[in-house]
């Protein structure tokens, strides 16, 4: 049905219910401050606060809580030992390295042995558990198949980095 076919009634209702709709929300606006006048200026101040509230929840979810990116830095080194001995494999060396990129981030390098398996599962917690971590580089060296023919450990460096959130630790 063209818009030029409509019922010229039907428009004229619809336009009627609309004004209906408007004229009762301001009414009900109306009783609303006449009951509490303070409650409309107070409305989205309340908003603002549950949204910041919000905020600082989620934040621990992308980024690591410390009062210093010294701090910070050997949280992510003490996250990437648990997590390599979380999955059974093993931490060599693990370093902090200069943050590339905006100002308030870390970086760690790790050098770790792991199985395939090991790295997977490694992998998989970094991208699904907070606080969530920027992976920028993963290196894999599985001479130890090559000579044993079978599976091996592997040596696997892995680089992190995440941005660092002024506060206190949690």
């Amino acid at each position: 049905m063209s818009h030029k076919s409509r019922n010229p009634v039907t428009r004229r209702e619809a336009l009627r219910r609309a004004r209906h709709r408007l004229v009762g929300a301001q009414v009900w606006r109306e009783q609303e401050r006449e009951a509490d006048p303070g409650l409309l200026f107070e409305r989205p101040c309340l908003d603002r606060r549950a949204h910041a509230d919000q905020q600082n929840m989620t934040a621990t979810q992308y980024a690591i809580v410390a009062p210093t990116k010294v701090l910070a830095a050997e949280n992510l080194k003490q996250r990437l030992t648990r997590l390599a001995n979380g999955v059974g494999g093993s931490v060599q060396t693990i370093a902090e390295l200069p943050a590339e990129g905006p100002e308030g981030w870390v970086r760690v390098r790790a050098d770790m042995q792991l199985t395939m398996s090991q790295l997977y599962k490694s992998l998989n917690r970094l991208e699904n558990e907070a606080p969530y971590v920027v992976v920028g580089y993963v290196s894999v060296v599985a001479d130890r198949a090559v000579q044993t023919g079978h599976l091996a450990t592997m040596d696997v460096r892995i680089e992190v980095s995440a941005p660092v959130r002024s506060g206190q630790s949690s």
